[in-house]
């Protein structure tokens, strides 16, 4: 009877692997999507590892992608009652200051680090790795980038600014 039990283990274990050999889901495999770049296909999931065919971004394991999500609408008074939230503007240093056409304007005591910089400069941030850092961009497509950057090296209480700058009502918070 034991014997008998263990055939048919085996037997299902391996139409399992070769239903995955197929590209389809295996119970335990990954499922992927895009690094997170703030469009509708940040949504999407894929069987496999490769690059996104929306925006060409990798694809990263699903279960990798953890980070909140504020509305602007929100951002003032939520900064107004967390005192020590930092704020991390990955935009280019032209819009950071102001000098882009159209100047969305900057949140009160953030720091620019540019997105497509992130990586490099991501010591700079090791004195902030356990606070709160809320992460904007003009649109919200570089801050979802920036936020897995974030939370991919250790940043455990990351949050995006959905929208970005463009949709900001609230000027309480904008220097």
């Amino acid at each position: 009877m034991l014997s008998l039990f263990l055939l048919f283990v085996a037997l299902n274990s391996q139409s399992i692997s070769s239903s995955a050999e197929g590209g389809k889901l295996a119970t335990s495999a990954a499922s992927y999507q895009c690094m997170p770049c703030g469009r509708d296909c940040d949504n999407d999931t894929y069987d496999k590892p490769g690059k996104c065919p929306h925006c060409q971004m990798e694809l990263v394991e699903k279960s990798t992608v953890h980070f909140k999500t504020i509305e602007p609408s929100l951002l003032c008074q939520y900064v107004a009652d967390h005192p020590n939230v930092v704020l991390l503007d990955v935009r280019t240093k032209q819009e950071f200051e102001g000098k882009a056409d159209p100047n969305y304007g900057t949140l009160k005591n953030a720091i620019n680090i540019p997105v497509q910089e992130l990586e490099k400069n991501i010591s700079m941030l090791a004195p902030y790795k356990e606070k709160e850092i809320i992460v904007y961009c003009s649109h919200s497509h570089r801050s979802p980038q920036a936020c897995y950057i974030l939370t991919q090296n250790g940043f455990s209480n990351v949050t995006n600014m959905n929208g970005g700058m463009s949709v900001m009502k609230g000027k309480s918070c904008m220097r």
